[in-house]
């Protein structure tokens, strides 16, 4: 997979947490950064999460978000293709054969 649009799926997806972080209440924010946290790091769904180690990566997390609320999302590029990050029929079809599905919005 290129690792540069891998980058850009995870700035596109950080731009976003910046900026609309608050159409979630606490709960639903922290189950989902819980979720996001395991993938991240490679963990299963069941694993035990320490309590200092999701808050130091929350705290860094969003210590970027002034920084990013000011920045647009990136078209994603696949081989030769730049495609927006909303057309996730565009993206499936150029992934398509990889072993990998992409989803947005």
């Amino acid at each position: 997979m290129d690792a540069g649009l891998l980058s850009d799926i995870k700035f596109n997806c950080d731009v976003s947490d910046a900026k609309f972080w608050g159409f979630y209440s606490v709960c639903g924010l922290l189950m989902r950064y819980r979720d996001l946290f395991r993938s991240e790091k490679g963990l299963k769904p069941w694993a035990d999460i320490r309590r200092e180690d999701i808050a130091a990566w929350i705290e860094q997390k969003e210590a970027r978000w002034p920084e990013l609320e000011q920045k647009d999302i990136r078209d994603l590029v696949i081989g030769d293709k730049s495609f927006h990050p909303f057309d996730v029929s565009g993206i499936n079809r150029a992934l398509n054969g990889r072993g990998l599905v992409y989803g947005a919005g």
